[in-house]
């Protein structure tokens, strides 16, 4: 195995057992908020998740991704990139309290001023430890990391399962963010700040590189979470609230995989990445393997889900929620491609072109944005995610042609490595289809329905991974005798 694929690897068996841990609690967090909320509640959920995704780029600064791909930063430099964490935090509480009538107004939605201004307590604490995150994840300390994420997440998850029943259900789900976000920032400081603190030291001189890195890599950030979230924005400003409840839900289901499953690899190679900046061919191999192992895992799960999604709809969330299927299928389509396209910024960000990120990000919002917003105008949710589909496909095939201008990536190669997953993932979803639209007819409950089909699905996947994979079945054989 390359030296690369072992550095990826070490870091991604911690960062995967956080990862499964975060994804139960988010997918029985939905499934609990599906059937305590209305349509036009969980469109609310839209909207503040888009909100917090913004503020939280704005927050990073683009810092961030600096401080991990250099290796020189000076402790003079370490304590100005703090406090300047510090103060973005606070103006960004004092931005989204004083804006959020504005907010409000864009979204048609009174309620969000106040949802809007709870969730702003965040900025106060989570940068407390936001640098101390980026160091631990600089020296590869995933270990800390994914123990630190799972004890914030089921702190969590834990408050919202007994607040929803005891308030309403959008603002116990506001305030489980803000728990989430400040307890993550507090423990990274608590378990790093005996490895280092920063000093009373505010020199914005010596900050010249970092501005210059950060801003393209920030700007580029802004661009690319425009581009993922103008459909939330546009749908809920000129659909309305419900209609993006329904969108929402499908968007969330699908992208809890890309989300949730691609860091396991994703946030491990940016720093090994940068670490192997100046050989391109060592980071072409680990891009390639990092490229199999995510298809591995996220395919079987978004191509089983469309297989089963009646089913998975009806019995977790309740028929109310049916009218996202359609949705979730066609976006399904964007997930796959969001697997695959998300480790194309850790490439270019070890290779320090945060510039070419921006450029391209640049160019795809504006694609996305033009073509979004004339699909709202049809009112047709099923519209909107079939163009929603198609720009992805365009921005794809473009971001392959950049990774073999950046580092010589063989087209031939990369497409190898993702179609035996491919087609192994494509058989098992026919026997999964199957199999739920045989057990439709013997009038089942969808619970049981969704069961057998998961079952069928996951035993063939697993006999056509062994088949195409030998190896896989003697490493099982093997980790089997060990334990």
């Amino acid at each position: 195995m390359p030296s690369i694929t072992k550095q990826i690897m070490s870091g991604a068996k911690w960062t995967s057992i956080s990862t499964m841990c975060i994804t139960i609690i988010q997918i029985v967090q939905f499934a609990l908020l599906g059937n305590m909320m209305t349509l036009t509640e969980f469109g609310l959920v839209g909207m503040i998740t888009t909100v917090t995704v913004f503020a939280q780029i704005v927050l990073d600064m683009g810092f961030g991704a600096a401080l991990i791909q250099r290796d020189d930063a000076t402790e003079r430099q370490l304590s100005t990139l703090y406090w300047l964490n510090i103060m973005t935090g606070v103006l960004l509480f004092v931005l989204l309290y004083v804006s959020s009538p504005v907010i409000a107004g864009f979204y048609q939605r009174e309620e969000l001023v106040f949802l809007v201004r709870i969730l702003a307590i965040m900025f106060l604490i989570a940068p407390i430890g936001q640098q101390y995150q980026y160091m631990l994840q600089k020296q590869l300390h995933f270990n800390t990391l994914s123990k630190i994420e799972i004890f914030s997440n089921v702190l969590s998850f834990g408050y919202l399962a007994i607040a929803v029943f005891m308030m309403d259900a959008i603002l116990a789900y506001v305030i489980s963010q803000v728990l989430l976000q400040s307890s993550k920032g507090i423990l990274y400081w608590a378990v790093y700040r005996k490895n280092w603190h920063p000093a009373f030291v505010f020199d914005l001189r010596g900050m010249k590189d970092f501005f210059s890195f950060g801003a393209f890599q920030l700007s580029s950030r802004l661009v690319n979470r425009l581009g993922a979230n103008i459909d939330m924005i546009l749908i809920g400003r000129f659909i309305g609230a419900e209609a993006l409840g329904i969108y929402n839900l499908a968007y969330q289901i699908v992208t809890i995989p890309v989300l949730k499953i691609n860091p396991i690899v994703t946030r491990v190679a940016f720093p090994v990445f940068a670490k192997n900046k100046y050989e391109n061919s060592v980071i072409r191999e680990g891009f390639l393997n990092m490229t199999k192992m995510l298809a591995l895992v996220s395919f079987p799960l978004l191509i089983g889900l469309v297989s089963v999604s009646d089913a998975f709809i009806t019995a977790v969330f309740g028929e109310k929620w049916l009218a996202a299927v359609p949705i979730l299928n066609v976006l399904a389509i964007v997930g796959i491609l969001r697997v695959l396209m998300n480790p194309n910024g850790s490439v270019l960000l070890a290779k320090g072109r945060a510039d070419l990120a921006f450029y391209w990000d640049s160019g795809v919002l504006l694609l996305y944005g033009l073509s979004l917003f004339a699909a709202v105008q049809t009112g047709s949710l099923l519209t909107v995610a079939w163009v929603y589909a198609i720009i992805s496909v365009v921005n794809f095939l473009i971001g392959r042609w950049l990774l073999a201008y950046v580092i010589k990536l063989n087209l031939s190669a990369y497409f190898q490595s993702i179609m035996k997953p491919f087609l192994i993932t494509a058989a098992m979803g026919i026997i999964a289809f199957g199999v739920s639209l045989s057990t439709e007819h013997f009038s089942m409950q969808a619970e049981m329905r969704l069961a057998i089909s998961v079952a069928a699905g996951a035993l063939c996947y697993l006999f056509l991974l062994v088949k195409a994979y030998p190896q896989t079945k003697s490493k099982l054989l093997r980790k089997g005798r060990l334990s």
